[in-house]
Order: structure tokens, then C-alpha cells, then sequence
């Protein structure tokens, strides 16, 4: 499996020509076609980016809304209107909420189950208490890649998530960690439990924060990617990292 995977929204600049905003959105191409992962805080940014990469809106036929706040789906409705026919997945908490805005037979609900949406790609289910999240995972066939939007549930959680959906290692992690309020134990600690995980590469950003960043940066080395607006993953069957 091919894996090819696209940062279009974030607060961290990587790319020139790739605008900035608060807030997290990813493009993963599979296959003949490709699923958005949030929308970011700003549609218009959005579309841009999504242009600058060159990708075409008719390639997206999956989107996720990983939770309910501004910054991940707040680019959602002008993504529609602008032609995207994709299917839509939203966690339950939101569905009301993102029904009354695009009132379309394609918006799906995502309940604590787990769900298969394309072969290979799975949605976590809602997760967490207070603030309820979806992640997605991707089986690579050389070990899961979890993307998330800010893991408000808990790396760990999400982590024993995945690994009761497929039974198989961490190959890489990827998105928001919402680590930016942490102290610098707090983060050690889960680069510790990362690194046990046997976790190959970390492309965190977002609501990670710079101190987290700069000690998982530490901690994983050529592991670490510093992910930002424009950064392009890519992930083959022998899971190499380009």
C-alpha cells in the first residue's frame, strides 16, 4: 500500500506559498482517491493550499471532521459549496450541528464504534469525555499510521484504540498532540511510552506546542518530521519517509 499524505492547514509554516492559520487540516492521497482530514479554521485558506498542492477537489472522496471545534471544521461548508461531493464522516456529538449546516444524504455519523471507510482506512469512533474526538488510522501492511486532529482524548487512549481495532505496530504519528500547556516531564513521559511503542515517525503540530516539539525532536531524531503547512509525507509498502 501507498500511502501520500499532504499537510494543507497549520499554524507551522513548512512549505513557501502555503498560507498559515490556527488549526489543522491533511490531505491523504489513496489510491484513485483521497481523504480530507479537517478543514482548518479558514475555507478560502483552504482552497488555496488545497490548489497550491495540486490537488483537485474531484480526487477527495472521503472527509473526516476529527471534532467539533472551529479550527478543524471551520472550512467545511465552503469545501462543499465549492463542488467537493465527497462522503462526509462526523462524530455524533456533532452531526446535529453539522446536518443543520450542509442538510446532504452524504454526511455520515460516526458513533464510539469503529468504522472502515475506505479498504485499509479506519475511523476510530468518538473518544473522550469532556471533548469527544475521531482519529483515523491507515494500515500501511508495514504497521498502523494514526493521524490525529488534537487528541483531546489522550495520545495513550487513541494509541490503545488503534491497536484493539488492528493488532498490529505504530508506524508513525501524525497531527495535533495538544501538548502545549504540558510541563516537560508530562512530555518526556509519552516520548517515553512513543518510543516503547516502537514508533518509526512523529510529524506532530499544530496544538502540540514548541516545547514538545523540540523534545520529541530530541527524543526520535531522523524520526522527527517537522510537519507545517505544504509538508508532504509520503509512506510506501517498505514505510520509507520521503
Amino acid at each position: 500500500m501507498i500511502i501520500d499524505l499532504t499537510v494543507l492547514f497549520d499554524n507551522y509554516h513548512a512549505e513557501e506559498g502555503f498560507e498559515t492559520g490556527w488549526g489543522y487540516s491533511c490531505f491523504i492521497k489513496k489510491g484513485y482517491g483521497g481523504i480530507l482530514f479537517d478543514t482548518g479554521a479558514d475555507g478560502q485558506k483552504l482552497l488555496r493550499n488545497i490548489q497550491k498542492a495540486g490537488i483537485r477537489l474531484s480526487t477527495i472522496s472521503r472527509i473526516v471532521i476529527s471534532h467539533a471545534h472551529k479550527d478543524h471544521s471551520g472550512g467545511l461548508k465552503e469545501i462543499v459549496e465549492s463542488g467537493c461531493k465527497a462522503e462526509i464522516y462526523v462524530g455524533a456529538s456533532i452531526y446535529d450541528e453539522v446536518k443543520s449546516l450542509l442538510p446532504d444524504s452524504r454526511i455520515h455519523k460516526v458513533s464510539s464504534e469503529h468504522v472502515e471507510i475506505m479498504n485499509g482506512v479506519y475511523l476510530t469512533g468518538e473518544l473522550g469525555d469532556r471533548i469527544k474526538e475521531v482519529s483515523l488510522l491507515m494500515d500501511t501492511g508495514g504497521g498502523l499510521v494514526i493521524v490525529t486532529g488534537c487528541a483531546h482524548p489522550g495520545v495513550k487512549e487513541i494509541f490503545e484504540k488503534a491497536c484493539r481495532i488492528i493488532d498490529d505496530k505504530i508506524f508513525a504519528l501524525v497531527g495535533g498532540l495538544h501538548l502545549k500547556d504540558k510541563k516537560e516531564d508530562e512530555i518526556l513521559d509519552l516520548a517515553t511510552y512513543l518510543k516503547n511503542k516502537g514508533i518509526k515517525y512523529i510529524a506532530p503540530s499544530h496544538c502540540t506546542g514548541d516545547l514538545a516539539r523540540m523534545l520529541f525532536k530530541e527524543a526520535f531524531g531522523k524520526g522527527f518530521i517537522e510537519a507545517g503547512a505544504g509538508t508532504h509525507i509520503y509512506i510506501g509498502g517498505s514505510c520509507d519517509y520521503v
